[in-house]
């Protein structure tokens, strides 16, 4: 979804160097979950995270591309490594089987191994703030490990809760998602001045929100939008849902919990499901929070000057818009074409 992205080669550059700086980090380390770490983190992924630590240190002052030293670029690796541990973790939690197209580390290796390979990339994120010149980052990456426990614990405490609201809702994607945005914009910005990182953080905060509301749609169900996963089968019920279980009535809630409860995603249960969620308008109202969080994080880089970074950041708020118009247009053809 952020292809727009992948034309600038100072850009590509940059991200390179993070690959470089986690790569090192796990190879300076023999144990088998350095290893499994490594063999994670080169099986891909967008970058986005350390992409948007850069950029937002960039954005302040109209920083060049050719300012980046390696400060900025391992604390772009360390956000990074705490994203990878995330990753690793969700996958016992969420019996993943597959992760960016391969075989999950918890499939192959167990969930003990997996558990301790998370463990690892986040305790080698701290090592690299930790020696930093920018230091004074440290605090913030903690707090943000403890909201980052407590996001999953909500997340999983409310699996199958049918009477979740849009608040609790809010503070689990909030929790458990958004705030490592936070966390990468905002130490973006305090690398030029306490005084930016607020401000960064917020849109970082609100792109985080938009992001996680989009991956949840994707992922609701495996076909309208060729997701391949089902977030239901797990339990988790995302905004289309609380807007969806709020309304029905005369037997159809007990029928869309009957189907959630017996993992019944055949083609024609998630047509049902989704008809539902048009019906009820579900789909275009999660559309429109998607969009004013995106809003927000626009008018928060609006309060700095018009800038090269400034305008990679806008590109990706307009991009996510663009998937997610994209999403309520998938659902719309599901609807209309599946048998």
């Amino acid at each position: 979804m952020l292809y727009v992205l992948a034309k600038y080669p100072l850009l590509k550059d940059v991200i390179d160097r993070c690959n470089q700086v986690v790569v090192d980090t796990l190879q300076q380390n023999t144990i088998q979950e350095a290893n499994i770490a490594l063999e994670s983190f080169n099986n891909g992924g967008k970058r986005l995270r350390p992409m948007l630590l850069i950029l937002s240190s960039m954005v302040p002052g109209h920083r060049s591309f050719e300012e980046i030293d390696s400060s900025l670029i391992e604390l772009a690796g360390a956000v990074e490594l705490v994203h990878l541990a995330t990753l690793f973790h969700d996958d016992v939690i969420d019996e993943v089987e597959d992760r960016r197209t391969k075989v999950s580390a918890r499939v192959k290796y167990g969930n003990y191994a997996s558990i301790l390979t998370g463990d690892f990339a986040l305790a080698e994120a701290l090592e690299l703030v930790q020696r930093n010149k920018h230091s004074e980052t440290m605090p913030e990456f903690i707090r943000t490990l403890r909201v980052l426990v407590r996001g999953e614990s909500l997340e999983t405490a409310h699996k199958f809760d049918y009477d979740l609201s849009k608040a609790q809702y809010y503070d689990i994607i909030s929790e458990k998602s958004a705030s490592l945005f936070a966390l990468s914009c905002k130490v973006g910005g305090m690398t030029r001045g306490f005084q930016y990182s607020d401000t960064l953080g917020h849109f970082g905060w609100s792109l985080g929100m938009a992001f996680q509301m989009i991956d949840d749609l994707d992922d609701m169900l495996s076909t309208p939008n060729h997701s391949n996963d089902c977030d239901l089968e797990n339990g988790y019920i995302c905004l289309p849902l609380i807007h969806l279980l709020d309304r029905l009535k005369d037997g159809y809630r007990e029928s869309l919990v009957d189907i959630i409860n017996r993992a019944d995603f055949s083609r024609q249960n998630e047509r049902f499901i989704v008809s539902l969620c048009l019906e009820h308008d579900a789909i275009n109202q999660t559309r429109g929070e998607i969009h004013k969080h995106l809003l927000r994080a626009r008018e928060s880089l609006e309060r700095f000057d018009p800038s090269e970074a400034r305008g990679l950041l806008e590109q990706v708020v307009d991009a996510l818009d663009v998937y997610s118009q994209n999403q309520v247009e998938n659902f719309n053809s599901f609807a209309q074409t599946a048998s």
